[in-house]
């Protein structure tokens, strides 16, 4: 009788097991997926076709300022996502400070959006490399949410009317690689 327990209770738990496998993969099968992020493509006119509107958001940058990202409505923007543990955006960080030194004079826009890190790490970040470009703060990671980042840096490109037209994910190679993105829009409305 001892044995016959043993065999139902053995049964009835592979059972359960299996139960909660096939539930499980039923469920990761049939969740909802985000909308595609706009990729790279090698038709500038098919990306504006294919792009989604930016989502607007307002942050602190390490000088305490709010910025609100549609204010910038009509120019061009590179939003960067990155955090100063990352080596890949410590990386691409020299490429964006000298677009951002070739450009800050022009209705281009760079703002970088720092992820979960406090005032103080990143202010000693910007300030140890010498980086001027905007650096916000989204301390709690809502705004990283928002944009479904997953990995970072995510580097995309908002085009005057306000909509993603390209998205970069990883760091850029080098400066030529980053000036490339973000020429994809010149002389584009």
């Amino acid at each position: 009788m001892g044995n016959m327990k043993k065999s139902i209770i053995i049964w009835t738990a592979a059972i359960i097991l299996v139960a909660v496998a096939m539930y499980s993969v039923y469920q990761y099968n049939n969740k909802p997926t985000p909308p595609p992020t706009p990729t790279v493509q090698d038709n500038p006119e098919e990306q504006i076709q294919d792009s989604i509107d930016a989502l607007d958001f307002t942050l602190e940058d390490t000088n305490g300022n709010k910025v609100t990202l549609s204010d910038y409505k009509g120019k061009t923007i590179l939003l960067n996502f990155w955090a100063s543990w990352c080596g890949p955006c410590k990386f691409e960080m020299p490429f964006i400070e000298k677009l951002y030194q070739d450009t800050k004079d022009s209705d281009f826009v760079i703002i970088t959006v720092d992820l979960q890190e406090s005032k103080s790490v990143v202010s000693k970040f910007m300030t140890d490399n010498k980086y001027h470009f905007p650096a916000l703060l989204d301390t709690e990671g809502d705004v990283g949410s928002q944009y479904g980042v997953s990995g970072i840096p995510l580097s995309l490109l908002i085009n005057k009317d306000f909509k993603i037209v390209s998205a970069h994910d990883g760091a850029m190679e080098d400066y030529e690689m980053l000036k490339e993105f973000v020429d994809q829009l010149k002389d584009k409305k």
